[in-house]
């Protein structure tokens, strides 16, 4: 039955899809007594305040904030956000971001998936795939879709089996992405997945491991360490975008202390533009060689640390490299020019690669050295490149080369500070991935998606039943029936997909590259069913879509924060129209499917937020011991967790406060003692040594080489070089007819594709296609004008950001816009990169957003592009609402 609007709400719902701007109220950002005032908190009000922390998946989930939202008769009206009395530097107030704060217009969208429905021409028998993504929709009973959907995938695994199904959900499920339907696929014998990669952390994870000895995320600076050091060297980060909340400000409080910040980016983006001291335009992707021209820098005035490297490091010079390596394979032989190429990695060589005079070199080289408290960041995305472990490799060296690392102040990573691993408040696992079925087509020793994404085929379990896509590659290798490389064990894979299921809160088509050939491919399957709260650019090209609750309408749980604050989350409303929770609809399709509902969902809704309550966490300052977050009574279990079985326990907080607050922070000061990343090993590397092959920092590191290698993406040497690492990507691979260089920085209007729906943030951050005034001048396009933006792979129409502050010859357009294709001239008219982006596949399965080639010209097409505020947003054609 669908949600229905009293006559008395109706005005309250209209006022609410209608005035997103006037809703998401900025008065977060006031005192606790004005917030109250202006929203109207705490006067005569009959409806309540509840918690809705944002869901958005900033930067990794790195970064959530504190919502509360206003419900009057069951409809949100109005929303704040964290307005605690402490508001320090160690225990800031946890304020959302416009993306956050759009929470309330993204939920009311018109994109909504109201009901059950399926395309008008789609049947089984004939499911007229070409008409996927043009097709009029039909709305059906929840029980006949049901029947369709489970029909169907009954049909796929009679004619294929597991092996031809692809799953567009993340099998690496948590809190926020958690999809009983993928329990429900891998319970009937597993499906395809494209997990044999990475789409987040490019080339870190895996030369993290074997580099350093593990997750180096795990040992980024606390935002109090951060504290200690007098420089922040920042290459490619953009905070005040990617992770917005406090980032920016607590990097701007270092500066305002004292210390200076550089940041290193071929724009002068948000954060450059707020916080940095000293702006260093690049070309984007060359980030390599400008690191190691620094290094020769270093090594030719003698300005590093040679007993650090001497006692703590193997491969920096030939009287420190491991048993059996060639000579002069060292990396000072390297930069020198006394190995490899033969060639001194001066800055003149950096200049012309980077475009970063050398002088400006010499003196950021010079500069650093003189600065005995360093803190080194990349973003993830200078990674994002062709063999891009070779450039993870040279900024690791060159860390290590400046020296102090364990000590306060000496810092190096890819996360920008510790957010939300090795957490000092950290709430219990709401989907514990033990309680659920196995996909049989990942067995043990399978790529772990993100964290160790190649495969080990000397360690895996069935090396012949594994089956997971490399997700650059996926629709290419679909296409070609054959994914992999010839230099597999296995050999290249045999593939024969039919059938997709899109669900898990993730957009595959739009959010992995090669999008047109992801849309050939998908309209050339049998069946293909999605589950969603929105009709967005992949769910458009389904055959029967199934509408799920938005987080706002599912039960409350406690929800992580950051690495010192856990949040809870109220249900907000009611679910709207006919959604319905994920775990329903598994439910439903595995008893049509002949497999018991409790193997898809093995617990219920009280148990799961049992779980995150009754096994949240909290880390004192002092022992660094866990004991319980939470004090729960049994009336607390009795009221809020009807049927579970537990018994009361004594914690940090009391269940009522977190309830009330809406969040818990960990009792921080400025004072306290933090453990230092490294420490161990530093105070003693004999007794305390890396999880290395050498036990140390490898700089010359064999495993790597050989692990990246073995999987034939790229080949890579075992320090790092700089290489062409695809001679049809990156500065090097430019011609006539694509002069520039295309990377996607993230945007304040989304998280990766999350809010593209919402029209104030359409309004406010329009997706343009920045490029520089000299590139403009040369092409007579001006700001404003309407450009075609072309690659090998897609063509883009977008609104022409003219600015003097970006490098020329590259081009910038950000990430996650939901695609919108012309049918006549296949021209992309959302403004979705991965319509450009190349379909390459790079080292340990990492995505090489950054350097595909492309042209901008100015557009004089029949096309018309209207503004992005006034563009309407894509609604099911043949569906009332």
């Amino acid at each position: 039955m669908d949600a229905m609007l009293t006559r008395r709400n109706f005005v309250k719902w209209g006022a609410a899809t209608a005035g997103t701007a006037s809703l998401v109220g900025l008065n977060a950002c006031a005192p606790k007594n004005e917030a109250q005032e202006e929203t109207g908190a705490g006067a005569a009000e009959s409806g309540a305040w509840l918690n809705a922390p944002c869901y958005n998946n900033c930067s990794c989930g790195s970064s959530r904030c504190l919502n509360k939202v206003y419900v009057e008769d069951g409809v949100p009206l109005k929303t704040r956000s964290d307005e605690s009395e402490i508001d320090s530097y160690a225990m800031p107030q946890r304020r959302s971001c416009l993306r956050g704060r759009a929470k309330m217009s993204e939920v009311l969208s018109p994109a909504r998936i109201k009901y059950p429905m399926k395309r008008k021409n789609f049947s089984l028998d004939d499911p007229h795939g070409d008409l996927r993504g043009k097709d009029e929709w039909e709305r059906m009973e929840w029980d006949e879709a049901l029947d369709l959907v489970a029909d169907g995938i009954k049909r796929m695994l009679d004619q294929y089996g597991p092996k031809g199904i692809l799953c567009g959900a993340s099998s690496n499920i948590g809190d926020g992405y958690y999809d009983q339907n993928v329990c429900l696929l891998n319970a009937l014998g597993g499906s395809v997945h494209a997990e044999a990669g990475t789409v987040s952390f490019g080339s870190w994870s895996v030369a993290d491991t074997h580099m350093l000895g593990g997750f180096a995320m795990t040992n980024t600076p606390h935002h109090i360490q951060m504290l200690s050091s007098d420089l922040h060297v920042m290459f490619g980060c953009n905070w005040a975008a990617n992770k917005a909340g406090n980032h920016t400000w607590y990097l701007q409080q270092c500066r305002e202390r004292g210390a200076k910040v550089i940041v290193i980016d071929p724009w002068l983006n948000q954060t450059a533009q707020v916080v940095a001291d000293e702006w260093i335009p690049i070309i984007p992707g060359t980030d390599t060689a400008l690191v190691i021209a620094i290094c020769h820098e270093w090594i030719a005035a003698g300005t590093y640390d040679q007993e650090f490297l001497d006692t703590y490091c193997v491969g920096f010079d030939g009287d420190h490299m491991p048993e059996g390596a060639p000579a002069n394979a060292s990396w000072k032989d390297y930069v020198m020019g006394t190995g490899y190429d033969m060639v001194p990695k001066t800055p003149e060589w950096a200049e012309k690669i980077c475009g970063v005079p050398a002088a400006k070199i010499r003196e950021l080289a010079t500069e650093i050295a003189s600065v005995d408290k360093v803190d080194f960041f990349s973003s993830q995305s200078t990674s994002k490149i062709p063999a891009g472990e070779q450039f993870v490799q040279s900024f690791y060296t060159m860390a290590l080369m400046h020296g102090g690392i364990g000590m306060p102040g000496h810092y190096f990573g890819w996360s920008g500070m510790k957010d939300f691993m090795s957490s000092s408040v950290n709430p219990g696992s709401y989907c514990p991935v033990d309680a659920d079925p196995v996909n049989p087509l990942q067995p043990a020793g399978a790529p772990v998606y993100m964290y160790y994404p190649i495969p080990v085929f000397a360690t895996m379990e069935d090396p012949e039943g594994w089956l997971n896509l490399e997700p650059s590659e996926t629709w290419r290798s679909i296409k070609a029936g054959e994914y992999g490389r010839d230099c597999w064990p296995t050999g290249k894979r045999k593939i024969d997909i039919h059938a997709a299921y899109f669900g898990g809160h993730m957009s595959t088509l739009n959010q992995i590259p090669d999008t047109m050939t992801g849309i050939e491919v998908v309209r050339g399957m049998d069946f293909v069913w999605g589950c969603n709260p929105f009709f967005d650019s992949t769910r458009q090209y389904c055959d029967v879509l199934l509408p799920c609750c938005t987080f706002w309408e599912k039960p409350n749980k406690a929800f992580a924060g950051d690495a010192s604050s856990a949040l809870w989350f109220d249900q907000i409303m009611n679910p709207l129209y006919e959604s319905k929770p994920e775990s329903w609809i598994a439910e439903e399709l595995a008893k049509r499917l002949g497999v018991d509902p409790k193997v898809v969902n093995s617990l219920t809704d009280s148990e799961r937020t049992y779980a995150t309550v009754r096994d949240a966490v909290y880390m004192d300052g002092t022992t660094f011991q866990p004991s319980p977050l939470l004090t729960i009574t049994q009336e607390e279990i009795d009221t809020y967790f009807p049927g579970v079985e537990g018994s009361p326990q004594e914690g940090k907080f009391t269940f009522q406060e977190f309830r009330e607050q809406g969040i818990l922070k960990a009792e921080l000061s400025e004072e306290m003692v933090i453990p230092e990343p490294y420490a161990a090993f530093i105070a003693d590397p004999a007794g305390a040594p890396l999880a290395t092959a050498s036990g140390k920092f490898e700089i010359y590191c064999e495993t790597l080489a050989a692990m990246i290698n073995s999987v034939g993406y790229s080949t890579i040497a075992p320090i790092g070089i700089y290489q062409v690492g695809d001679p049809e990507q990156g500065v090097e691979a430019r011609t006539d007819e694509y002069p520039l260089l295309l990377w996607t920085p993230h945007s304040l209007r989304r998280a990766h594709s999350v809010n593209d729906n919402v029209v104030s943030l359409r309004e406010a951050f329009p997706q343009e296609c920045f490029m520089s005034t000299v590139d403009a001048e040369a092409r007579g396009i001006k700001n404003g004008d309407i450009v075609l933006m072309t690659s090998p792979h897609g063509k883009v129409l977008r609104p022409a950001k003219v600015v003097p502050n970006i490098v020329p010859g590259a081009v910038a357009m950000q990430d996650g816009a939901w695609f919108q294709i012309d049918e006549e001239t296949g021209i992309d008219l959302g403004g979705c990169p991965n319509v450009l982006q190349a379909p390459k596949s790079s080292g340990g399965g990492c995505q090489a957003w950054t350097g595909t080639i492309l042209q901008v010209e100015k557009y004089d097409g029949p096309l018309e592009l209207l503004p992005d505020k006034n563009r309407p947003v894509v609604t099911p054609v043949g569906i009332e609402g």
